[in-house]
């Protein structure tokens, strides 16, 4: 007799590299295509630039605060519905938030030898301008 449900769907290959906690054997199960019999990248996501899984903050990082700025200035929610006057005060402080929050993610790797340090060095200044400005239309001004 048929079953009245779907089998669960099969588990996807790939490995969500953990960022800290186990460094040592995640190098040794680095996604490469020189060793391609080591588990590939994870699902959804792309080979590292430099093959350690310590540098995928950093690049997950610069990749989120590329998506924030491109964002813009437009007052939408993340769905990019227009926003409501009453709630514009709000809106604005949680975006601000949101962009020290990514600040916060890459700052700990610009002391770090990586490719894209330059750039993720780029992105915090541009990050810090839009976070002044959203704070200003908070109405709650930061120093």
């Amino acid at each position: 007799m048929p079953r009245a449900y779907a089998p669960p769907p099969a588990a996807p290959r790939g490995f969500p590299y953990p960022s800290n906690a186990f460094a040592v054997h995640g190098l040794r199960l680095a996604p490469s295509r020189a060793f391609p019999d080591r588990i590939p990248a994870p699902p959804g996501g792309r080979a590292h630039v430099t093959e350690d899984p310590r540098d995928l903050d950093i690049e997950q990082g610069v990749l989120r605060a590329l998506e924030v700025l491109a964002r813009g200035r437009e007052l939408t929610d993340e769905l990019g519905q227009p926003i409501s006057p009453y709630e514009k005060e709000r809106h604005a402080g949680l975006r601000a938030s949101g962009l020290a929050g990514v600040q916060a993610r890459l700052r700990p790797h610009l002391r770090r030898d990586h490719p894209w340090t330059a750039q993720a060095q780029d992105l915090v200044d541009r990050l810090a301008v839009e976070e002044r400005y959203w704070w200003g239309v908070s109405g709650r001004r930061q120093a």
